[in-house]
């Protein structure tokens, strides 16, 4: 038994070793983590309030609202199938934006005045207009009287001077000549609104009085180039290998009983 206490030492010091790699675990799993939370945090606020920085949402909006490259703005509606969809085309190399204040319509500047705000075409989109069986008639007053009445467009209604009744492939609709007057401006402008079994839908131009000359065809060809169309519905997936229930299936008809000879 002279041994043991040289025995006793060392599981001592074995005990003290595992110890300590015990202790120091946590903090090496911590180092391997990466930076801290904080740290992150403060990196990210630091990138967002960066000059020139651009929210995530801003770039899918931009990607997937308003007219496409080609120029063509479509909206439409789906609340049921089939699906309708009504679309108007800009003019050709024209330099529209979108605006950022709701309603956010495309801006079109005329030529000549492309840094001057004051004088640009504006193209509102109405997405869905009044209940699902709106009329054509109702929906262009709930558009150009109730929506523009709004602080957000003009504030005033419109003033509907004339009406001419067109049809589209599954839908009726109104394309409309009125004017707008506030306390600051005085406005012209063409709209064109369709119905369909989902709802109403449509788009305006609008312009001031005073660039009647230069933008009244531009309004008039975006408004004439509408078309409305109805979308292929959903096909309902096929499965073959369902085999349906009997009470589904239809009996075989009986076979025709056999051609006997007269015995006569």
């Amino acid at each position: 038994m002279r041994n043991a206490p040289h025995i006793l030492t060392r599981c001592a010091g074995f005990a003290l070793f595992l110890l300590c790699l015990g202790l120091s675990a946590p903090g090496q799993d911590s180092q391997s983590q990466g930076p801290p939370l904080g740290d992150i945090a403060r990196k990210t606020r630091k990138a967002q309030s960066a000059p020139g920085h651009v929210p995530g949402k801003t770039l899918v909006d931009e990607e997937e609202d308003g007219p496409d490259t080609t120029g063509v703005w479509r909206v439409r509606l789906c609340t049921r199938t089939p699906c309708y969809e009504l679309s108007v085309t800009l003019p050709k190399n024209s330099k529209w934006s979108r605006g950022e204040d709701e309603p956010r319509p495309v801006l079109i500047p005329l030529p000549g005045h492309e840094q001057d705000s004051a004088h640009v075409i504006r193209l509102y989109v109405a997405e869905a207009i009044g209940q699902m069986y709106t009329t054509v008639d109702g929906a262009k007053r709930i558009f150009l009287q109730g929506w523009f009445s709004r602080p957000e467009y003009f504030g005033q209604p419109a003033r509907i001077s004339r009406d001419e009744h067109v049809q589209f492939e599954g839908a009726s609709g109104t394309i409309s000549h009125f004017t707008v007057t506030t306390d600051a401006n005085r406005y012209r402008g063409l709209s064109i609104v369709a119905a369909t079994s989902n709802g109403a839908y449509g788009f305006a131009c609008v312009f001031g009085e005073q660039d009647v000359a230069a933008a009244a065809s531009v309004c008039d060809a975006i408004i004439n180039s509408a078309q409305n169309q109805i979308l292929t519905p959903v096909k309902r997936p096929i499965y073959p290998n369902y085999d349906p229930p009997a009470y589904y299936r239809q009996a075989d008809p009986p076979d025709d009983p056999p051609e006997t000879e007269d015995p006569e």
